[in-house]
């Protein structure tokens, strides 16, 4: 028997196992190279820490600077923005521990620095994450724009030395957060990108990479369901998947579905639960962008008809019911004719009534 490849669980740190988001790399590294600092936004689950490890993997190549020098934090770690830009002055050589400290720190070394901050909405939370990611993102911007043309006064004794050129870039800046990036108040012109569900390109492509060795294949009607089951959400895809692999991995008995759903029924992901439509089989029309937006981490609304809407159809339904009746047990298709029209007349009488209370 072949092990189960469908385990990831997390962020996906293996750059070989990272499959798809082609055109969201495309804009933040689009972005980046302008200078401009980037906020990845999303549901739980939905990738967005793997998205953020893979650009600081490969953001050397895709940017052309192979002196690139990358920072990974997680600031669900940190408990200040003081142990953040000293965490930052060890990474760049420094002893520094404010933001102007560590301009020149930056100014100071040969390379740029590539800052991916995952997690921020916990700093957030605790009241200091806004006002760091502002000073970061406007820290960014300015290294892109033209240097002073006279030094800069040394600040906590660290000595100013010579900017770089103006198409030097210093400081690369990439954020995450879970949920809304509109519902955080940021005031820096942070270029926002939210995630969403997986293209179903995408879904065959993944299944493919991590079925490559193992022999076994999934057909074109199990990636529709596993689209169906999972939302294209890569969280419950790699769960779904797990389950169909041990069917198809010569257990043909395995029920891969119903374990799959008591399994995210029983352990859904927090912040991030299926809505219910999926356990019934009539998954809705769902965006995991909207959901992190709109329901931030509630279980989703789903929509039922109004009484205004109930309204509506007794209104057609009564004289069509009423002038067929007439119809059938008069016999006259002109006595069915008038049942109606006198229903008609009624129903809009009552309805006139009604809406002048």
């Amino acid at each position: 028997m072949n092990s189960n490849p469908f385990t990831e669980r997390g962020r996906i740190i293996t750059t070989e196992r990272f499959i798809g988001r082609w055109r969201e790399l495309s804009v933040v590294f689009d972005r980046l190279d302008q200078g401009r600092p980037v906020l990845i936004s999303g549901a739980a689950g939905i990738g967005k820490s793997s998205l953020l490890t893979h650009i600081a993997q490969s953001a050397a190549v895709n940017l052309e600077r192979p002196d690139l020098y990358t920072c990974y934090l997680d600031l669900a770690v940190l408990e200040s923005a003081e142990e953040l830009y000293e965490t930052l002055a060890r990474a760049v050589g420094s002893r520094a521990h404010t933001i102007g400290a560590l301009e020149i720190a930056l100014l100071q070394n040969d390379a740029p620095l590539l800052l991916c901050l995952d997690r921020c909405e916990v700093a957030v939370a605790a009241g200091w994450g806004a006002a760091v990611l502002d000073e970061l993102a406007r820290l960014s911007l300015r290294s892109a724009a033209q240097p002073p043309a006279s030094p800069i006064p040394s600040i906590d004794g660290v000595p100013f030395v010579p900017a770089l050129p103006a198409d030097e870039l210093m400081l690369l800046l990439v954020g995450v957060l879970a949920g809304s990036a509109a519902a955080t108040p940021l005031n820096a012109p942070f270029a926002r990108i939210s995630l969403g569900g997986f293209a179903s390109t995408e879904v065959r492509l993944l299944t493919e990479a991590y079925l490559d060795a193992s022999g076994v294949r999934f057909s074109a009607d199990d990636l529709r369901e596993l689209s169906n089951l999972s939302l294209n959400h890569p969280a419950y895809l790699q769960r779904a998947a797990y389950h169909l692999f041990i069917a198809r991995n010569g257990n043909p008995a395995y029920d891969w579905r119903a374990a799959y759903l008591a399994e995210a029924a029983e352990r859904p992901i927090v912040g991030a639960p299926l809505p219910p439509g999926v356990f019934v089989g009539e998954p809705p029309v769902f965006s995991w962008s909207s959901f992190a937006g709109e329901y931030s981490g509630q279980r989703p609304h789903i929509e039922v008809p109004q009484l205004g809407d109930l309204a509506d159809l007794g209104r057609l339904l009564v004289p069509t019911i009423g002038g067929l009746l007439a119809w059938q047990v008069g016999g006259h298709l002109w006595l069915g004719g008038l049942v109606a029209g006198l229903l008609v007349l009624g129903v809009w009488l009552f309805s006139r009534a009604a809406a002048s209370r």
